[in-house]
């Protein structure tokens, strides 16, 4: 007895695993590349926001320095003199206004 095996069918079925596997392969292969380029992309915008968060964090503390030079009291005076014109009141300049109840 003797068995004869059918090349035609054969052939057909490795072609047919050949294909289900290139399918396999190019769908991880596709989606190993998607993930890649996202990871990219948020490495860009996480790189892009920690440069701004130091440049933010730069302008804030110039700005608080320069509110504290603002407030200094010393500086309060000069400003009122050199900017606004502002003098010291004489003692004749100062009014007393007395509040009665009525």
């Amino acid at each position: 007895m003797r068995v004869h095996r059918v090349h035609g069918a054969n052939k057909l079925n490795r072609s047919g695993v050949y294909f289900k596997w290139s399918i396999i392969i190019i769908i991880f292969g596709s989606f190993y590349a998607w993930q890649r380029i996202e990871s990219r992309k948020l490495g860009y915008k996480i790189s892009e926001i920690n440069g701004r968060i130091l440049s933010l964090d730069k302008e804030n503390k110039y700005l608080t320095m320069k509110i504290m030079d603002i407030t200094a009291m010393n500086n309060l005076e000069e400003v009122a003199k050199k900017r606004l014109g502002l003098v010291a009141p004489k003692p004749s300049d100062i009014v007393v206004i007395e509040m009665g109840s009525k």
